[in-house]
């Protein structure tokens, strides 16, 4: 597999919210909203345009 690909977003709900995850480059990505409306909008925004891996390492 290569390590630019992204694997589809998962939506989870949880006691104060919605979250969202998704894999890039190798590491779990993780975005928190208030309603599931704002969850489903970020998802579908990663999963069209996925994040580029920033140039920082831990």
């Amino acid at each position: 597999m290569d390590t630019l690909t992204t694997d589809s977003p998962t939506l989870t709900r949880e006691k104060d919210g919605w979250l969202i995850r998704v894999r890039l480059a190798g590491r779990v990505q993780e975005v928190r909203c208030a309603t599931e409306n704002q969850a489903r909008y970020f998802a579908a925004m990663l999963a069209m345009n996925p994040l580029k891996p920033t140039r920082f390492r831990n």
